[in-house]
């Protein structure tokens, strides 16, 4: 329990542990559907008693944001068919450098978001060095455990260099998604956890299919 004082420090009552229980719990599904992109106003949803139109309604928004962001992602794909054609086997690994980018991404947020409601006033250049880091290294091993698993089942010198280079700097873009954008959410008054779902996915998928590509159109 939390007793509670005035600013003379008067007790004045207690906020007993069933209450605290109670607001962890609402905070940590707030959180958990906005991580899904999932926006009410009210109550929480209850799906069995939610109203079709209401639950397709909370649900729509961020769905639509999404689709424009999936077309932002094939023009960029578009805008490399020359290089996409001449090596079809870079669309086999589109789906790996997008996951794993976006994957490292929402470790970050969930960590960025943790430590922001903890702590509003962190130091954040230091915190953002400290993941860079973490990342960095992350990036280093992944992208040449990518190289030397394709040297070994094809034997393609060009193609690797590509997917371990791209894959490297598209985990390293994950510092915008990650850490960027839900820093800038919190200093701007909104909710973090906004910026954690289909926000950072968007930007996040297109940055990486970015990457990829002009990495690939560089060296191939």
């Amino acid at each position: 329990a939390i007793p509670v004082v005035d600013k003379e420090n008067k007790f004045l009552g207690v906020v007993d542990n069933d209450s605290i229980i109670k607001i962890l719990e609402v905070e940590g599904v707030e959180d958990i559907l906005k991580f899904g992109g999932v926006s009410y106003k009210t109550s929480l949803d209850n799906i069995l008693t939610l109203s079709f139109a209401t639950s397709i309604k909370h649900r729509l928004p961020w769905l639509i944001l999404g689709l424009f962001g999936g077309m932002l992602v094939s023009v960029i794909v578009g805008s490399f068919e020359e290089v996409l054609s001449k090596n079809i086997v870079l669309a086999a690994f589109i789906p790996l450098v997008v996951y794993m980018a976006s994957a490292v991404g929402t470790q970050m947020e969930a960590f960025i978001i943790r430590d922001f409601a903890l702590n509003p006033k962190f130091n954040f250049t230091k915190y953002f060095i400290k993941q860079a880091i973490v990342v960095f290294m992350i990036a280093v091993i992944v992208s040449l455990l990518l190289y030397g698993t394709n040297m070994i089942l094809n034997r393609d010198t060009g193609v690797s260099l590509v997917l371990g280079l791209a894959l490297f700097f598209a985990i390293l873009s994950s510092l915008i998604t990650g850490l960027i954008v839900p820093y800038m959410f919190g200093r701007m008054k909104l909710d973090p956890a906004n910026a954690s779902g289909p926000v950072a996915t968007i930007i996040q998928d297109a940055l990486s299919v970015f990457v990829y590509f002009y990495i690939a159109s560089s060296l191939l």
